[in-house]
């Protein structure tokens, strides 16, 4: 019956693309002002990472002079930013179709999908990305029984049906950003735009990494339990696993044997699986939590002792914390062969120890409490991969966006971001 439902669903999708095609290029007959910015985060479901952390920041430094808009598919998530004082509205609304249609710029962290791609056409796109790439992406993908494979390189026909299915994924945006040359280089092709479509700025969302930690205690948008156990001072291990293309469980840990070795280490362990990840941990321990999914780590990543990751790019964020980080890989010949290739190596970007079981897990993070799981050549690997993935370091990537796009697209008006007429 899901099959059947989930058939069904595609095909009404695909009957009512025209019509929604239509509405596409119709958007752009409309005049667009330049001081009205739309934005919006992984398919308008969160307010997270790089464009929540970029429309906070620019409340404070251009919100006299452009109106910032929040666009979203929920309407949790409009009601929660409009009680702090924020413009928000949902997707479809009369005001949020209105919103989308006459703002000069759509600001995303994936894709145009974000806002409202079917009311974009016209605007400035400017993609605020979701991270170092590690795994190939977009055209870079190399697997052929990958979807996006064929949307970019399958037969004229596979390329047809699945560019009407997805067409925010062959929608080119104007400009994005990077944290190095070496990342920019990675991008640009992935994209398919102009090298200087990239800019190197870093990311709003490591913004917050440089913030003093010590206000965990009173910042509620850290989660209570890593609150509680930061102000009792417990060791606090920060779990986050990327999603498989493959859908297949990974999780291959001794839960109850982890558990005491918390307890005995003073610590807790934190876990939070990827936003679309399937898989759950459905134990309860008391030195281990689940975070809900929809959780912006970067409110919590300040307060952590040590990161477990694998292929998430946050393994390269968290490097700017200068805190140990175990790379829990058990599945990596798998998660090659049926997901996606990589970018780098694991083992040649490692900053620490390379866990391929649970065994050496434990081991890892027993060192860490004990101080013996740093070698020298981890700072020196750290302080050479760091250079390589991160031009700046310095909590200052909200500024460099505001300048790029600043340079990029209002170099000819002397008033900048002031329209001349109030977008208010």
């Amino acid at each position: 019956m899901n099959a059947k439902i989930r058939y069904l669903s595609l095909l009404a999708v695909f009957i009512a693309r025209p019509m929604q095609l239509l509405v596409y290029f119709l958007s752009g007959l409309v005049p667009r002002r330049k001081d009205v910015w739309v934005f919006g985060s992984w398919g308008g479901r969160r307010f997270a990472d790089n464009s929540a952390a970029f429309f906070l920041f620019c409340q404070e430094r251009v919100g006299q002079s452009v109106r910032l808009v929040w666009i979203s598919h929920s309407r949790a998530i409009v009601a929660n930013l409009r009680s702090n004082g924020h413009e928000a509205h949902w997707w479809w609304s009369p005001t949020g179709m209105a919103r989308c249609l006459r703002a000069g710029f759509h600001l995303f962290d994936c894709f145009s999908k974000d806002t409202n791609f079917w009311l974009s056409r016209g605007a400035t796109k400017v993609n605020l990305w979701s991270g170092v790439p590690l795994k190939t992406f977009e055209r870079d993908i190399d697997n052929q029984g990958n979807r996006y494979y064929r949307l970019f390189h399958g037969s004229r026909v596979e390329r047809f049906l699945y560019g009407m299915m997805m067409p925010w994924h062959v929608d080119r945006p104007d400009l994005i950003i990077a944290t190095s040359e070496e990342t920019k280089a990675i991008t640009y092709p992935a994209f398919g735009v102009p090298a200087d479509s990239v800019a190197v700025t870093g990311f709003p969302r490591n913004d917050a990494l440089f913030l003093d930690p010590s206000v965990c205690g009173s910042d509620q948008r850290c989660p209570r339990a890593v609150r509680e156990a930061v102000a009792a001072g417990k060791t606090t291990f920060m779990y986050l696993p990327t999603f498989r293309d493959s859908a297949r469980p990974f999780l291959d840990i001794d839960w109850s044997r982890l558990d005491a070795q918390m307890k005995a280490l003073d610590a807790m362990f934190f876990i939070k699986f990827h936003p679309v990840e399937a898989t759950r941990y459905s134990f309860d321990y008391p030195n281990i939590v689940q975070l809900f999914q929809d959780t912006d780590v970067y409110d919590v990543l300040p307060h952590t002792t040590a990161l477990i990751s694998d292929y998430s790019s946050i393994i390269f964020d968290y490097m700017l914390l200068n805190r140990p980080i175990v790379y829990y890989t058990p599945d990596l010949d798998e998660f090659v062969s049926t997901s996606r290739a990589l970018n780098f190596d694991p083992l040649e970007i490692a900053v620490g120890p390379v866990c391929a079981n649970s065994e050496e897990l434990f081991a890892a993070l027993a060192g860490i409490v004990a101080g013996t799981a740093a070698e020298p050549r981890d700072e020196a690997q750290r302080k050479a991969v760091l250079a390589r993935l991160h031009h700046h370091s310095d909590g200052s990537a909200s500024e460099r966006v505001l300048s790029a796009i600043q340079d990029r697209f209002f170099r000819a008006e002397p008033g900048g971001f002031t329209s001349s007429s109030s977008a208010r």
